[in-house]
């Protein structure tokens, strides 16, 4: 990784904890509206940011919306880290929209994801 990625990767994404912290509290904002009774589970799909020239480092994600401990939605979520202090959603493709049609994923997704979230979404 050159210098520069590693900065702009250094500048961008919450250290420690409030990663984690920033990360959920900005998912259940994009999930869970004005819902009291949810909550949003998400798994890396990918270890650590990836980066590509001057944008911010993006995440990628499997994430689970509950509302009333019911699964409200579930699927493949890109995000951007942004100066330390928040994750903005760039990108969320449904469990079904993934089902229907596959190949929108490596449009939006890196093609070493593509099979993985195109699994998930099947359930397997």
């Amino acid at each position: 990784m050159s210098d520069i990625a590693k900065s702009h990767i250094d500048a961008n994404v919450p250290k420690g904890k409030q990663f984690d912290e920033y990360l959920q509290r900005d998912l259940k904002s994009y999930f869970c509206e004005a819902s009291t009774d949810c909550k949003v589970e998400y798994e890396l799909l990918r270890e650590g940011p990836t980066q590509t020239g001057i944008s911010y480092p993006k995440f990628y994600l499997w994430a689970r919306c509950l509302k009333r401990k019911v699964v409200a939605s579930e699927g493949a979520v890109r995000v951007a880290a942004i100066d330390q202090k928040r994750f903005d959603v760039t990108q969320f493709l449904s469990r079904e929209e993934i089902l229907v049609s596959p190949s929108q994923v490596g449009s939006i997704f890196p093609a070493a994801l593509v099979d993985k979230i195109v699994q998930r979404a099947k359930g397997k």
